[in-house]
């Protein structure tokens, strides 16, 4: 079988289950380490039995609904590639924003990610900006060793450590210049509305948390004091309709402080950002 017939049929199929047809060349690329160009210059060839078999066995997962990034163990972010595995999040393009938004906020120093995961925001902070002493905290040790491949794979020098928020730095004594986190914010109410390869397929410690989503933010925001420097920028990762919650759970908590919420490109709230001010 040629591969361009046998991909015609796989996007058929996909489209008839209302799945993204184009996740089909993406697995073709991957599994044959192909260039776009690559793809269209082979696209008459035929395809070994073993391929043919790899590739059958990928489009039966992408039909149950399971990400191709998950499939290919690969997902792009800041156009640099990275590990995914279903113990960590696949990135999303919005974040991107938000590393943008600390990059603009600080240009030296010591900067925390908070919820690390597949360690994407701590690694680009330091290819980005290779001044920043970069450190990342996750609870999951799982994540945490996706982390450190994907930081030795992109030769960035990151300072690993596992735990609960900052607990782990506050426990070193560290002072930070800098804060950045995507923490778990969906509300278990929401599944309903949620797509079935995000539920069935993503890490739940990684997306969902209580308190209509809040408990995490309530966490790390509590938790400040102990290692913020004065001025220090802190910027959050937010769900679409969390702005003024979470907004108002800062300024309950820390009056003195003025607090950003920012829209990402398509027009939704995104961002939380505020600087620290020790309080007089």
């Amino acid at each position: 079988m040629k591969f361009n017939t046998w991909v015609r049929d796989a996007r058929n199929q996909l489209v008839a289950h209302e799945y993204e047809a184009a996740q089909v060349d993406w697995l073709v690329m991957d599994m044959m380490d192909w260039s776009r160009t690559d793809y269209v210059m082979h696209q008459h060839d035929d395809m070994t039995d073993q391929v043919h078999q790899i590739l059958k066995q990928g489009l039966l997962r992408l039909l149950k609904g399971e990400p191709v990034q998950y499939i290919v163990e690969k997902a792009s972010f800041f156009n640099r590639d990275f590990k995914v595995t279903q113990d960590v999040l696949i990135p999303r393009p919005e974040t991107e924003e938000v590393v943008m938004k600390l990059m603009e906020m600080m240009s030296s120093g010591q900067v925390a990610d908070i919820g690390t995961g597949s360690g994407i925001i701590a690694i680009t902070l330091k290819k980005e900006m290779p001044q920043l002493n970069v450190w990342a905290t996750d609870i999951s040790e799982n994540a945490l060793d996706i982390a450190k491949y994907n930081a030795e794979k992109n030769q960035a020098d990151i300072q690993f450590v596992l735990g609960d928020t900052l607990v782990p730095l506050i426990e070193k004594g560290l002072l930070l210049d800098g804060l950045i986190s995507n923490p778990p914010y969906i509300c278990q109410s929401e599944q309903d509305v949620m797509s079935e390869s995000t539920l069935n397929f993503e890490p739940h410690i990684a997306l969902f948390a209580a308190d209509n989503g809040l408990d995490i933010y309530r966490m790390i925001l509590k938790q400040l004091p102990c290692v913020m420097k004065d001025g220090a920028p802190i910027v959050f990762e937010i769900g679409y309709q969390q702005g003024p919650a979470i907004k108002k759970l800062v300024t309950s908590m820390y009056p003195h402080l003025k607090v950003d919420v920012i829209a990402d490109i398509n027009g939704h709230d995104r961002i939380i950002s505020f600087r620290w001010r020790v309080s007089k």
